[in-house]
Protein backbone atom coordinates (compact mmCIF):
# COMPACT_ATOMS: atom_id res chain seq x y z
CA UNK A 1 0.00 0.00 0.00
CA UNK A 2 1.06 3.93 -0.90
CA UNK A 3 0.68 6.29 1.61
CA UNK A 4 1.12 9.17 0.03
CA UNK A 5 2.73 12.67 1.44
CA UNK A 6 -0.07 15.21 0.74
CA UNK A 7 -3.47 13.37 1.87
CA UNK A 8 -5.59 14.42 -1.78
CA UNK A 9 -8.75 12.27 -0.94
CA UNK A 10 -9.03 13.35 3.09
CA UNK A 11 -8.22 17.40 2.13
CA UNK A 12 -11.28 16.43 -0.27
CA UNK A 13 -13.56 15.70 2.14
CA UNK A 14 -12.28 19.11 4.65
CA UNK A 15 -12.76 20.99 1.87
CA UNK A 16 -16.64 20.33 1.92
CA UNK A 17 -16.75 20.50 5.23
CA UNK A 18 -15.31 23.25 6.20
CA UNK A 19 -16.81 24.98 2.99
CA UNK A 20 -20.60 24.10 4.13
CA UNK A 21 -19.58 25.35 7.40
CA UNK A 22 -18.36 28.20 6.31
CA UNK A 23 -21.38 29.17 4.31
CA UNK A 24 -23.88 28.31 6.99
CA UNK A 25 -21.72 30.55 9.58
CA UNK A 26 -21.98 33.31 7.78
CA UNK A 27 -25.22 32.55 5.35
CA UNK A 28 -26.33 36.33 6.65
CA UNK A 29 -24.15 38.30 4.36
CA UNK A 30 -23.48 34.99 1.96
CA UNK A 31 -27.35 34.68 1.24
CA UNK A 32 -26.94 36.28 -2.29
CA UNK A 33 -23.90 34.54 -3.33
CA UNK A 34 -23.59 31.46 -1.51
CA UNK A 35 -24.36 29.24 -4.51
CA UNK A 36 -20.84 31.04 -5.91
CA UNK A 37 -19.25 30.12 -2.82
CA UNK A 38 -20.66 26.90 -3.14
CA UNK A 39 -19.27 26.31 -6.25
CA UNK A 40 -15.61 27.00 -5.44
CA UNK A 41 -15.43 24.99 -3.05
CA UNK A 42 -16.85 21.83 -4.47
CA UNK A 43 -14.63 22.64 -7.69
CA UNK A 44 -11.40 22.96 -5.14
CA UNK A 45 -12.89 19.24 -3.62
CA UNK A 46 -13.10 17.95 -7.07
CA UNK A 47 -9.79 19.12 -8.00
CA UNK A 48 -7.90 17.58 -5.17
CA UNK A 49 -9.93 14.21 -6.51
CA UNK A 50 -8.18 14.22 -9.47
CA UNK A 51 -4.74 12.84 -8.33
CA UNK A 52 -5.89 9.72 -6.72
CA UNK A 53 -7.92 9.27 -9.73
CA UNK A 54 -5.03 9.56 -12.13
CA UNK A 55 -2.96 7.28 -9.55
CA UNK A 56 -5.99 4.48 -9.83
CA UNK A 57 -6.48 5.51 -13.55
CA UNK A 58 -3.11 4.77 -15.24
CA UNK A 59 -2.13 2.19 -12.74
CA UNK A 60 0.56 3.49 -11.32
CA UNK A 61 -1.22 2.56 -7.76
CA UNK A 62 -3.27 -0.59 -7.74
CA UNK A 63 -4.99 1.27 -4.89
CA UNK A 64 -5.02 5.13 -3.54
CA UNK A 65 -5.15 4.66 0.59
CA UNK A 66 -4.30 7.01 3.23
CA UNK A 67 -4.76 6.23 6.62
CA UNK A 68 -5.04 7.79 10.28
CA UNK A 69 -5.51 6.67 13.95
CA UNK A 70 -8.24 7.65 15.31
CA UNK A 71 -8.95 5.51 18.55
CA UNK A 72 -7.08 2.31 18.68
CA UNK A 73 -10.17 0.86 20.11
CA UNK A 74 -11.72 1.35 16.96
CA UNK A 75 -8.29 0.78 14.45
CA UNK A 76 -6.95 2.81 11.93
CA UNK A 77 -9.55 5.00 10.03
CA UNK A 78 -8.71 4.79 6.15
CA UNK A 79 -9.73 6.45 2.95
CA UNK A 80 -8.71 4.04 -0.01
CA UNK A 81 -9.25 4.59 -3.50
CA UNK A 82 -9.57 1.37 -5.62
CA UNK A 83 -10.90 -0.47 -8.92
CA UNK A 84 -14.47 -1.51 -6.70
CA UNK A 85 -14.19 2.62 -5.14
CA UNK A 86 -13.90 4.10 -8.22
CA UNK A 87 -16.84 4.09 -10.09
CA UNK A 88 -19.02 5.08 -7.42
CA UNK A 89 -16.64 7.43 -6.26
CA UNK A 90 -16.05 8.85 -9.83
CA UNK A 91 -19.61 9.38 -10.14
CA UNK A 92 -20.29 11.33 -6.89
CA UNK A 93 -17.39 13.90 -7.48
CA UNK A 94 -18.37 14.98 -11.01
CA UNK A 95 -22.07 14.45 -10.05
CA UNK A 96 -21.66 16.37 -7.51
CA UNK A 97 -19.68 19.43 -8.76
CA UNK A 98 -21.79 19.55 -11.69
CA UNK A 99 -25.41 19.44 -9.26
CA UNK A 100 -23.73 22.36 -7.22
CA UNK A 101 -23.42 24.28 -10.73
CA UNK A 102 -27.36 23.22 -11.75
CA UNK A 103 -28.42 24.55 -8.27
CA UNK A 104 -27.01 28.03 -8.66
CA UNK A 105 -29.65 28.62 -11.06
CA UNK A 106 -32.16 26.53 -9.97
CA UNK A 107 -32.61 28.33 -7.16
CA UNK A 108 -32.33 31.70 -8.02
CA UNK A 109 -35.55 32.82 -6.89
CA UNK A 110 -35.58 30.44 -3.53
CA UNK A 111 -35.09 31.41 0.11
CA UNK A 112 -32.64 30.59 2.31
CA UNK A 113 -30.00 29.72 -0.32
CA UNK A 114 -27.14 29.54 1.99
CA UNK A 115 -28.33 27.17 4.17
CA UNK A 116 -29.24 25.21 0.81
CA UNK A 117 -25.93 24.99 -0.24
CA UNK A 118 -24.12 24.56 3.06
CA UNK A 119 -26.51 20.81 3.35
CA UNK A 120 -25.55 19.76 -0.17
CA UNK A 121 -21.87 20.46 0.50
CA UNK A 122 -22.24 18.47 3.62
CA UNK A 123 -24.16 15.62 2.06
CA UNK A 124 -21.86 15.92 -0.63
CA UNK A 125 -18.97 15.23 1.59
CA UNK A 126 -20.90 11.97 3.26
CA UNK A 127 -21.63 10.35 0.00
CA UNK A 128 -17.74 10.71 -0.73
CA UNK A 129 -16.63 9.68 2.77
CA UNK A 130 -19.17 6.53 1.94
CA UNK A 131 -17.37 5.40 -1.05
CA UNK A 132 -13.93 5.80 0.60
CA UNK A 133 -13.78 4.39 4.01
CA UNK A 134 -11.82 1.32 4.97
CA UNK A 135 -13.56 0.98 8.46
CA UNK A 136 -16.51 -0.53 9.90
CA UNK A 137 -17.26 2.15 11.72
CA UNK A 138 -15.78 4.62 10.01
CA UNK A 139 -18.21 3.49 7.07
CA UNK A 140 -21.09 3.61 9.54
CA UNK A 141 -20.35 7.08 10.52
CA UNK A 142 -19.92 8.26 7.14
CA UNK A 143 -23.56 6.42 6.79
CA UNK A 144 -25.27 8.34 9.01
CA UNK A 145 -24.20 11.83 8.59
CA UNK A 146 -24.98 11.32 4.48
CA UNK A 147 -28.72 11.27 5.51
CA UNK A 148 -28.54 13.89 7.82
CA UNK A 149 -28.41 17.05 5.26
CA UNK A 150 -30.63 14.83 2.74
CA UNK A 151 -32.94 14.77 5.38
CA UNK A 152 -33.35 18.74 6.36
CA UNK A 153 -32.90 19.21 2.51
CA UNK A 154 -35.98 17.18 2.12
CA UNK A 155 -37.87 18.36 4.73
CA UNK A 156 -37.00 22.42 3.92
CA UNK A 157 -37.03 22.46 0.28
CA UNK A 158 -39.33 19.75 -0.70
CA UNK A 159 -43.19 20.39 -1.81
CA UNK A 160 -44.30 22.24 0.80
CA UNK A 161 -47.84 19.99 0.59
CA UNK A 162 -45.95 16.84 1.52
CA UNK A 163 -42.65 17.82 2.37
CA UNK A 164 -42.45 16.95 6.28
CA UNK A 165 -44.17 13.47 5.42
CA UNK A 166 -41.62 12.57 2.78
CA UNK A 167 -38.73 13.58 4.96
CA UNK A 168 -39.87 11.37 7.94
CA UNK A 169 -40.80 8.88 5.64
CA UNK A 170 -37.32 9.00 4.02
CA UNK A 171 -35.74 9.10 7.48
CA UNK A 172 -37.68 5.90 9.43
CA UNK A 173 -36.63 3.90 6.29
CA UNK A 174 -33.06 4.21 5.81
CA UNK A 175 -32.97 4.36 9.70
CA UNK A 176 -34.37 0.77 9.83
CA UNK A 177 -31.57 -0.31 7.00
CA UNK A 178 -28.82 1.57 9.26
CA UNK A 179 -30.19 -0.93 12.42
CA UNK A 180 -29.65 -4.13 9.70
CA UNK A 181 -26.50 -2.47 8.75
CA UNK A 182 -25.09 -2.16 12.86
CA UNK A 183 -26.14 -5.76 13.98
CA UNK A 184 -24.79 -6.88 10.92
CA UNK A 185 -21.09 -5.12 11.68
CA UNK A 186 -21.52 -6.18 14.85
CA UNK A 187 -21.60 -9.84 14.70
CA UNK A 188 -18.69 -9.53 12.03
CA UNK A 189 -16.66 -8.38 14.39
CA UNK A 190 -17.59 -10.52 17.59
CA UNK A 191 -16.69 -13.47 14.99
CA UNK A 192 -13.09 -12.01 13.40
CA UNK A 193 -12.16 -9.10 15.85
CA UNK A 194 -11.40 -6.31 13.51
CA UNK A 195 -12.84 -3.24 11.97
CA UNK A 196 -10.22 -2.42 9.66
CA UNK A 197 -11.60 -3.99 6.18
CA UNK A 198 -8.89 -5.61 4.55
CA UNK A 199 -7.88 -6.88 8.01
CA UNK A 200 -11.52 -8.11 8.79
CA UNK A 201 -11.75 -9.98 5.01
CA UNK A 202 -8.50 -12.25 6.00
CA UNK A 203 -10.27 -13.07 8.75
CA UNK A 204 -13.50 -14.12 7.20
CA UNK A 205 -11.78 -16.37 4.75
CA UNK A 206 -9.35 -18.20 7.41
CA UNK A 207 -12.92 -19.18 9.39
CA UNK A 208 -14.13 -22.78 9.37
CA UNK A 209 -17.42 -22.62 7.77
CA UNK A 210 -18.47 -25.47 9.30
CA UNK A 211 -17.42 -24.87 12.68
CA UNK A 212 -20.21 -25.49 15.07
CA UNK A 213 -20.51 -22.17 17.98
CA UNK A 214 -21.16 -23.93 21.23
CA UNK A 215 -23.29 -21.23 22.39
CA UNK A 216 -25.82 -21.09 19.14
CA UNK A 217 -25.49 -24.41 18.43
CA UNK A 218 -25.51 -23.50 14.54
CA UNK A 219 -21.96 -23.36 12.20
CA UNK A 220 -20.36 -20.29 11.18
CA UNK A 221 -21.21 -20.21 7.48
CA UNK A 222 -25.32 -20.58 8.57
CA UNK A 223 -24.01 -16.90 10.99
CA UNK A 224 -22.86 -15.29 7.57
CA UNK A 225 -25.65 -16.14 5.47
CA UNK A 226 -27.52 -13.98 8.46
CA UNK A 227 -24.97 -11.34 8.85
CA UNK A 228 -25.24 -11.20 4.50
CA UNK A 229 -29.38 -11.02 5.00
CA UNK A 230 -29.08 -8.43 7.54
CA UNK A 231 -26.45 -6.20 5.60
CA UNK A 232 -28.26 -6.98 2.55
CA UNK A 233 -31.61 -5.48 3.76
CA UNK A 234 -29.68 -2.11 5.17
CA UNK A 235 -28.41 -1.52 2.02
CA UNK A 236 -31.39 -2.70 -0.27
CA UNK A 237 -33.56 -0.08 1.34
CA UNK A 238 -30.78 2.52 0.19
CA UNK A 239 -31.22 0.75 -3.56
CA UNK A 240 -34.53 1.22 -3.07
CA UNK A 241 -35.38 -2.71 -4.31
CA UNK A 242 -38.80 -3.95 -4.44
CA UNK A 243 -40.33 -4.14 -1.95
CA UNK A 244 -38.22 -1.94 0.40
CA UNK A 245 -38.48 1.01 -2.18
CA UNK A 246 -41.79 2.95 -0.86
CA UNK A 247 -39.88 6.00 0.44
CA UNK A 248 -38.08 6.36 -3.10
CA UNK A 249 -40.95 7.61 -5.26
CA UNK A 250 -42.39 10.52 -3.06
CA UNK A 251 -38.34 11.80 -2.05
CA UNK A 252 -36.91 11.61 -5.37
CA UNK A 253 -40.25 13.35 -7.14
CA UNK A 254 -40.74 15.81 -4.44
CA UNK A 255 -37.16 16.70 -3.08
CA UNK A 256 -35.66 20.04 -4.82
CA UNK A 257 -34.33 18.83 -8.01
CA UNK A 258 -30.35 19.39 -7.52
CA UNK A 259 -30.78 16.86 -4.72
CA UNK A 260 -33.00 14.43 -7.16
CA UNK A 261 -30.14 14.52 -9.03
CA UNK A 262 -27.39 12.67 -6.41
CA UNK A 263 -30.30 11.10 -5.05
CA UNK A 264 -31.21 9.06 -7.60
CA UNK A 265 -27.45 9.62 -9.42
CA UNK A 266 -25.34 8.76 -6.17
CA UNK A 267 -27.12 7.96 -3.03
CA UNK A 268 -28.58 5.28 -3.74
CA UNK A 269 -25.89 3.51 -5.84
CA UNK A 270 -23.74 3.72 -2.00
CA UNK A 271 -25.98 0.64 -1.38
CA UNK A 272 -25.12 -1.30 -4.26
CA UNK A 273 -21.14 -0.45 -3.49
CA UNK A 274 -21.35 -1.36 -0.21
CA UNK A 275 -23.43 -4.72 -1.45
CA UNK A 276 -20.41 -5.55 -3.32
CA UNK A 277 -17.59 -4.27 -0.90
CA UNK A 278 -19.39 -5.74 2.51
CA UNK A 279 -21.28 -8.67 0.75
CA UNK A 280 -19.91 -10.22 -2.55
CA UNK A 281 -16.23 -9.45 -1.63
CA UNK A 282 -16.03 -9.90 2.44
CA UNK A 283 -18.66 -12.00 1.88
CA UNK A 284 -18.33 -14.32 -0.77
CA UNK A 285 -19.30 -17.70 0.42
CA UNK A 286 -22.80 -16.03 1.81
CA UNK A 287 -23.41 -14.16 -1.36
CA UNK A 288 -22.17 -16.94 -3.54
CA UNK A 289 -24.67 -19.10 -1.65
CA UNK A 290 -28.08 -16.50 -2.06
CA UNK A 291 -26.77 -15.30 -5.35
CA UNK A 292 -30.03 -16.68 -6.90
CA UNK A 293 -31.96 -14.61 -4.88
CA UNK A 294 -29.89 -11.28 -4.98
CA UNK A 295 -30.48 -12.00 -8.84
CA UNK A 296 -34.30 -13.29 -8.71
CA UNK A 297 -35.11 -9.77 -6.50
CA UNK A 298 -33.16 -8.15 -9.18
CA UNK A 299 -35.13 -9.31 -12.17
CA UNK A 300 -38.69 -7.91 -10.15
CA UNK A 301 -37.90 -4.86 -9.29
CA UNK A 302 -36.65 -3.86 -12.88
CA UNK A 303 -40.14 -5.10 -14.20
CA UNK A 304 -41.55 -3.68 -11.15
CA UNK A 305 -40.10 -0.40 -11.59
CA UNK A 306 -40.48 -0.36 -15.29
CA UNK A 307 -44.15 -1.01 -15.13
CA UNK A 308 -44.57 1.32 -12.84
CA UNK A 309 -42.69 4.32 -14.98
CA UNK A 310 -45.05 3.75 -17.85
CA UNK A 311 -47.91 4.67 -15.47
CA UNK A 312 -46.75 7.76 -13.90
CA UNK A 313 -47.52 11.19 -15.10
CA UNK A 314 -45.48 13.22 -13.03
CA UNK A 315 -42.42 14.22 -14.67
CA UNK A 316 -40.07 13.48 -11.54
CA UNK A 317 -42.46 10.53 -10.79
CA UNK A 318 -41.62 8.71 -13.35
CA UNK A 319 -37.40 9.30 -13.28
CA UNK A 320 -37.60 7.99 -9.88
CA UNK A 321 -39.59 4.63 -10.77
CA UNK A 322 -36.92 3.78 -13.63
CA UNK A 323 -34.58 4.55 -10.81
CA UNK A 324 -36.31 1.71 -9.07
CA UNK A 325 -36.08 -0.24 -12.04
CA UNK A 326 -32.13 0.63 -12.99
CA UNK A 327 -31.24 -0.36 -9.50
CA UNK A 328 -32.81 -3.78 -10.01
CA UNK A 329 -30.48 -4.29 -13.11
CA UNK A 330 -27.80 -3.76 -10.62
CA UNK A 331 -28.69 -6.04 -8.62
CA UNK A 332 -29.27 -8.76 -11.43
CA UNK A 333 -25.65 -8.29 -11.84
CA UNK A 334 -24.68 -8.43 -8.33
CA UNK A 335 -26.55 -11.54 -8.08
CA UNK A 336 -25.05 -13.36 -11.05
CA UNK A 337 -21.85 -13.98 -9.07
CA UNK A 338 -19.68 -13.94 -12.38
CA UNK A 339 -16.51 -11.66 -13.57
CA UNK A 340 -18.68 -10.28 -16.16
CA UNK A 341 -22.01 -9.40 -14.57
CA UNK A 342 -19.92 -8.03 -11.56
CA UNK A 343 -17.91 -5.65 -13.81
CA UNK A 344 -20.89 -4.31 -15.85
CA UNK A 345 -22.55 -3.62 -12.82
CA UNK A 346 -19.41 -1.62 -11.34
CA UNK A 347 -19.74 0.08 -14.95
CA UNK A 348 -23.29 0.99 -14.64
CA UNK A 349 -23.12 2.90 -11.62
CA UNK A 350 -21.18 5.14 -13.52
CA UNK A 351 -23.83 5.06 -16.70
CA UNK A 352 -26.78 5.36 -14.18
CA UNK A 353 -25.57 8.33 -12.44
CA UNK A 354 -25.00 10.02 -15.35
CA UNK A 355 -27.92 9.26 -17.06
CA UNK A 356 -30.10 9.70 -14.11
CA UNK A 357 -28.67 12.54 -13.26
CA UNK A 358 -29.27 13.79 -16.32
CA UNK A 359 -32.68 13.01 -17.11
CA UNK A 360 -33.46 14.65 -13.40
CA UNK A 361 -31.90 17.86 -14.20
CA UNK A 362 -33.50 17.90 -17.76
CA UNK A 363 -36.66 17.81 -15.85
CA UNK A 364 -35.92 20.07 -13.46
CA UNK A 365 -35.71 22.53 -16.13
CA UNK A 366 -38.60 21.89 -17.64
CA UNK A 367 -40.17 22.50 -14.23
CA UNK A 368 -38.57 25.48 -13.52
CA UNK A 369 -39.48 26.80 -16.83
CA UNK A 370 -42.89 25.73 -17.08
CA UNK A 371 -44.00 25.29 -14.02
CA UNK A 372 -45.96 21.98 -14.93
CA UNK A 373 -45.23 18.68 -13.53
CA UNK A 374 -47.64 16.94 -15.11
CA UNK A 375 -46.44 15.38 -18.63
CA UNK A 376 -49.65 15.39 -20.49
CA UNK A 377 -49.94 18.53 -20.41
CA UNK A 378 -46.46 19.48 -22.36
CA UNK A 379 -45.68 18.28 -25.41
CA UNK A 380 -43.48 20.07 -28.18
CA UNK A 381 -41.04 21.36 -25.28
CA UNK A 382 -37.84 20.71 -27.99
CA UNK A 383 -38.79 23.89 -30.39
CA UNK A 384 -38.70 26.04 -27.02
CA UNK A 385 -35.65 24.24 -25.14
CA UNK A 386 -34.00 22.34 -27.53
CA UNK A 387 -30.53 22.45 -25.77
CA UNK A 388 -31.94 20.49 -22.92
CA UNK A 389 -34.19 18.75 -25.53
CA UNK A 390 -30.99 17.14 -26.97
CA UNK A 391 -29.72 16.36 -23.55
CA UNK A 392 -32.72 14.74 -22.58
CA UNK A 393 -32.41 12.56 -25.58
CA UNK A 394 -28.67 11.37 -25.16
CA UNK A 395 -30.11 10.40 -21.28
CA UNK A 396 -33.50 8.64 -22.44
CA UNK A 397 -31.24 6.57 -25.01
CA UNK A 398 -28.12 5.69 -22.36
CA UNK A 399 -31.12 4.43 -20.01
CA UNK A 400 -32.69 2.52 -22.82
CA UNK A 401 -29.45 0.75 -23.80
CA UNK A 402 -29.16 2.32 -27.26
CA UNK A 403 -25.75 2.14 -28.66
CA UNK A 404 -23.12 4.03 -28.57
CA UNK A 405 -23.85 5.39 -25.12
CA UNK A 406 -22.52 3.95 -22.22
CA UNK A 407 -25.88 2.43 -21.12
CA UNK A 408 -25.15 -0.16 -23.94
CA UNK A 409 -22.18 -1.54 -22.55
CA UNK A 410 -22.73 -1.71 -19.17
CA UNK A 411 -26.41 -3.45 -19.50
CA UNK A 412 -24.83 -5.86 -22.39
CA UNK A 413 -22.21 -6.76 -19.87
CA UNK A 414 -24.70 -7.57 -17.31
CA UNK A 415 -27.15 -9.52 -18.88
CA UNK A 416 -23.69 -11.24 -20.36
CA UNK A 417 -23.04 -11.78 -16.79
CA UNK A 418 -26.08 -13.49 -16.31
CA UNK A 419 -25.37 -16.20 -19.15
CA UNK A 420 -21.74 -16.44 -17.85
CA UNK A 421 -23.58 -17.52 -14.55
CA UNK A 422 -26.12 -20.18 -16.39
CA UNK A 423 -22.93 -22.00 -18.00
CA UNK A 424 -20.61 -21.99 -14.54
CA UNK A 425 -20.45 -25.43 -13.34
CA UNK A 426 -23.07 -26.58 -10.66
CA UNK A 427 -25.66 -23.59 -12.55
CA UNK A 428 -28.91 -24.98 -13.38
CA UNK A 429 -31.47 -23.82 -15.93
CA UNK A 430 -33.27 -21.60 -13.76
CA UNK A 431 -30.22 -19.01 -14.08
CA UNK A 432 -30.70 -19.05 -17.84
CA UNK A 433 -34.34 -18.63 -17.35
CA UNK A 434 -33.86 -15.62 -14.91
CA UNK A 435 -31.14 -14.24 -17.66
CA UNK A 436 -33.70 -14.35 -20.41
CA UNK A 437 -36.55 -12.49 -17.84
CA UNK A 438 -33.96 -9.68 -17.31
CA UNK A 439 -33.40 -9.26 -21.11
CA UNK A 440 -36.73 -9.36 -22.16
CA UNK A 441 -37.31 -6.52 -19.14
CA UNK A 442 -35.12 -3.85 -21.23
CA UNK A 443 -37.97 -3.78 -23.59
CA UNK A 444 -40.17 -1.94 -20.82
CA UNK A 445 -36.50 0.82 -20.11
CA UNK A 446 -37.37 1.86 -23.87
CA UNK A 447 -40.77 1.95 -23.73
CA UNK A 448 -41.53 4.29 -20.35
CA UNK A 449 -38.02 6.40 -21.74
CA UNK A 450 -39.58 6.98 -25.08
CA UNK A 451 -42.99 7.63 -23.54
CA UNK A 452 -41.29 10.59 -21.74
CA UNK A 453 -39.60 12.12 -24.29
CA UNK A 454 -42.35 11.97 -26.99
CA UNK A 455 -44.95 13.24 -24.30
CA UNK A 456 -42.66 16.40 -23.08
CA UNK A 457 -40.38 17.19 -26.09
CA UNK A 458 -42.38 15.96 -29.34
CA UNK A 459 -45.43 16.75 -30.83
CA UNK A 460 -47.15 20.77 -30.44
CA UNK A 461 -46.70 22.63 -27.77
CA UNK A 462 -50.14 24.02 -25.66
CA UNK A 463 -50.42 27.43 -25.90
CA UNK A 464 -49.88 28.43 -22.40
CA UNK A 465 -46.34 26.81 -23.15
CA UNK A 466 -45.86 29.65 -26.05
CA UNK A 467 -43.53 31.83 -23.90
CA UNK A 468 -41.76 29.72 -22.36
CA UNK A 469 -37.36 30.13 -23.31
CA UNK A 470 -34.20 27.70 -22.43
CA UNK A 471 -33.02 27.76 -18.80
CA UNK A 472 -30.07 29.75 -17.92
CA UNK A 473 -26.71 28.51 -18.50
CA UNK A 474 -26.19 27.58 -14.60
CA UNK A 475 -28.30 24.68 -15.52
CA UNK A 476 -27.83 23.89 -19.28
CA UNK A 477 -23.95 23.68 -19.19
CA UNK A 478 -24.29 20.95 -16.49
CA UNK A 479 -26.64 18.93 -18.66
CA UNK A 480 -24.17 19.52 -21.45
CA UNK A 481 -20.98 18.16 -19.51
CA UNK A 482 -22.83 14.85 -18.92
CA UNK A 483 -23.77 14.69 -22.08
CA UNK A 484 -20.20 14.62 -23.49
CA UNK A 485 -18.83 11.85 -20.71
CA UNK A 486 -21.95 9.90 -21.29
CA UNK A 487 -20.80 9.58 -25.19
CA UNK A 488 -17.33 9.04 -23.97
CA UNK A 489 -17.91 6.45 -21.98
CA UNK A 490 -19.93 4.80 -24.65
CA UNK A 491 -17.63 4.64 -27.26
CA UNK A 492 -14.23 4.18 -24.60
CA UNK A 493 -15.73 2.19 -21.84
CA UNK A 494 -12.05 0.68 -20.82
CA UNK A 495 -11.74 4.61 -19.22
CA UNK A 496 -13.83 2.13 -16.25
CA UNK A 497 -13.38 -1.27 -17.00
CA UNK A 498 -9.70 -0.94 -17.35
CA UNK A 499 -9.57 0.04 -13.76
CA UNK A 500 -12.55 -1.75 -12.86
CA UNK A 501 -11.69 -5.40 -14.03
CA UNK A 502 -8.51 -5.91 -12.35
CA UNK A 503 -10.17 -5.65 -9.05
CA UNK A 504 -12.32 -7.88 -9.78
CA UNK A 505 -10.41 -10.32 -10.64
CA UNK A 506 -8.19 -10.45 -8.14
CA UNK A 507 -10.30 -9.11 -5.42
CA UNK A 508 -13.08 -11.91 -5.39
CA UNK A 509 -12.18 -15.65 -5.06
CA UNK A 510 -12.69 -17.03 -8.31
CA UNK A 511 -10.85 -20.24 -8.03
CA UNK A 512 -12.64 -21.26 -4.65
CA UNK A 513 -15.94 -20.88 -6.42
CA UNK A 514 -14.29 -23.21 -9.27
CA UNK A 515 -14.09 -20.99 -12.19
CA UNK A 516 -10.66 -20.61 -13.16
CA UNK A 517 -10.09 -17.08 -15.31
CA UNK A 518 -7.85 -16.59 -18.15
Amino acid sequence: MQITELPFAALSLAVLFFGGLLIYVFKGSLDKTAGRVAVGFSGIASLLMVYPFYQVVTGALPEYTEFATWSGLLEQFGLRLDGIAFPITFAVVVLGFLSVVYAVGYTEHSENRATFFANQLFFLMGMQWVTLATNLIEFFIAWELMLVPAYFLILFWGLPETRKRTALKFWLYTQSGAVCILVGFGILYSLTGFFDLASLQGAVDLLDLHEVLPGLGIDIGAILRVVFILLGAGFLVKMAVFPIHWWLPPVHAEAPTPISVLLSGAMIETGAYALMRFGSITLWDAAYALSFFVAALGVITMFYGGFMALAQIDIKRLLAYSSVSQMGYVLFALGTYSPMGFEGGMFHLINHAFSKGLLFMTAGAVIHQTGLRDITKMGGLSNKMPITAFAAAIGMMSIAGSPPLSGFASEWMMFLGGFQRAVWPGSNLAFLILTIFAVSSSILSAGYMLRFFWKVFLGSHPDELEDVKESSNSMTIPMIILGILIVIFGIFPGLALDVIVPAITNLVPWDQLGLILP
